[in-house]
């Protein structure tokens, strides 16, 4: 998976820790065009890179006109992005992934109040109940649904969310 990161350079001159993390981007390239200068990072490997990815997300948190782009689409919004990223990051260190998924969904139903016992998802970022999807003749299938509200949760890009029509 192709994932981007640009920070404007007048940014990064400030910012010594981010241009040594771009730096150690397996590529990384400074960009001009008319809006201005700026330092790309480019992860050909995402989410392989995600310890880095993070990292620069991090150093990178106050600063304005980051762009992240991934798959050739730009992340709307940044903080969702990163917290699926630590999400996956953090399952990364558990035994098993789907539990630690399925564990995390559940107490974020739980949190809520969740009465929906039948949720179809499997991830704390997208809840079937609470999203509002459509069961009606005509609607586009359940698996097609849950994609598209993980593509806006920033988490579709997740390596442990197997949405199939199988488990819908």
């Amino acid at each position: 998976m192709h994932l981007s990161i640009a920070i404007p350079e007048a940014q990064v001159v400030d910012a010594p820790t981010l241009l040594k993390l771009i730096r150690m981007a397996p590529v990384c390239d400074a960009e001009a065009d008319e809006e201005g200068a700026e330092y790309v990072a480019y992860f050909e490997d995402f989410p392989m890179s995600v310890g880095i990815v993070a990292r620069m997300i991090e150093e990178a948190w106050d600063l304005r006109d980051v762009h992240i782009t991934l798959e050739g689409r730009l992340v709307v919004s940044r903080i969702n992005f990163y917290a699926a990223l630590r999400c996956y990051q953090e399952s990364l260190s558990a035994r098993d992934a789907k539990a630690y998924c399925l564990e995390q969904a559940e107490k974020v139903g739980a949190d809520r109040g969740c009465p929906e016992r039948s949720c179809l998802s499997r991830c704390r970022f997208i809840c079937s109940r609470c999203v509002g999807l459509s069961r009606d003749p005509g609607s586009p299938p359940m698996a097609s649904q849950l994609r598209e509200v993980a593509r806006r949760a920033e988490a579709d890009w997740c390596p442990n969310l197997q949405i199939t029509e199988v488990d819908v």
